[in-house]
C-alpha cells in the first residue's frame, strides 16, 4: 500500500507504538521504512546543548531499525539535529528528501491544554505535509483495552 514510510520517533517509550503502526500499514518486502530520531538542540546563552547525548540518540534509532529489519522490512535511518522550535520542519524536510508516501509519528508529548497554549509538532506536520500522516494514540494500551472491552450501555 505505502512503498516509502518515514517514522519519526522522539523517545524510547513511544518507539513500540510507532513501530506497531508501521507494521500495520507496511507491506513486507515492498515497503521501505526510514526511521528518524531528532536530537533536539537549544541555545542557552552562547552555547548549544542537547537533552540527550549522542549514544542515547543513536540507540533509539538503531534499536527501531534493528527490530524492523528482523521482521523483514527494508529499514534504514538515523539521527538528525533539529532546533527545538523547528522539529516539524525537520520531519517534513526528511520526508521530502526520502520522497515518503506516509509519515508515522509517535505519541504527542503534550496534553490538549498545553497543545492549545504552546502548539504541537504533530499538528504542524499534519497541516504542512504533502502526504498522509498517522499519529500514535496518546492513551495507554491498558486503557484502550478497557475501553474496547467494556459493553456499550443504552444501545440496542
Amino acid at each position: 500500500m505505502f512503498s516509502r514510510i518515514l517514522v519519526a520517533i522522539n523517545e524510547p517509550g513511544e518507539r513500540d507504538v510507532a513501530l506497531d503502526l508501521v507494521r500495520q500499514v507496511a507491506t513486507e518486502g515492498l515497503s521501505e521504512v526510514r526511521v528518524l530520531h531528532l536530537r533536539e538542540r537549544e541555545l542557552s546563552g552562547y552555547a548549544w546543548y542537547s537533552r540527550e547525548n549522542k549514544d542515547e540518540a543513536s540507540r533509539v534509532a538503531e534499536s527501531a531499525i534493528f527490530d524492523l529489519r528482523m521482521e523483514g522490512f527494508a529499514a534504514g535511518g538515523g539521527v538528525r539535529h533539529a532546533i527545538v522550535d523547528r522539529v516539524a520542519e525537520a520531519i517534513l524536510d526528511e520526508a521530502k528528501a526520502f520522497d515518503a508516501d506516509l509519515i508515522v509519528l509517535g505519541k504527542p508529548r503534550r496534553g490538549e491544554f498545553k497543545t492549545r497554549l504552546l502548539g504541537s509538532v504533530s499538528v504542524r506536520v499534519i497541516r504542512r505535509s504533502a502526504c498522509p500522516v498517522i499519529v500514535a494514540a496518546r492513551r495507554s494500551e491498558d486503557r484502550q483495552q478497557a475501553i474496547s472491552s467494556s459493553p456499550v450501555s443504552g444501545r440496542s
